[in-house]
């Protein structure tokens, strides 16, 4: 079952890993990264489906990571 692809972009990525592996179980693939510059190269080589940021990042923040995408 494949229900689409999700990108994370979040600085305490590990903290969410209980949600990541709910959204696994349900069928979704979920690639994660660190911080909006992560999840910007991400987008440049793989198609996904919804992007889920975290406001307060590092370098880019979630906002000036979307005004990118």
């Amino acid at each position: 079952m494949d229900n689409g692809v999700i990108l994370w972009a979040d600085d305490e990525i590990d903290l969410l890993k209980p949600h990541i592996m709910f959204l696994k179980d349900k069928g979704y693939e979920v690639l994660t990264t660190n911080n909006g510059d992560e999840a910007i190269d991400v987008l440049k080589v793989k198609s996904v489906d919804i992007v889920f940021l975290d406001e307060n990042m590092p370098g880019f923040s979630g906002i000036e990571t979307l005004a990118i995408i």
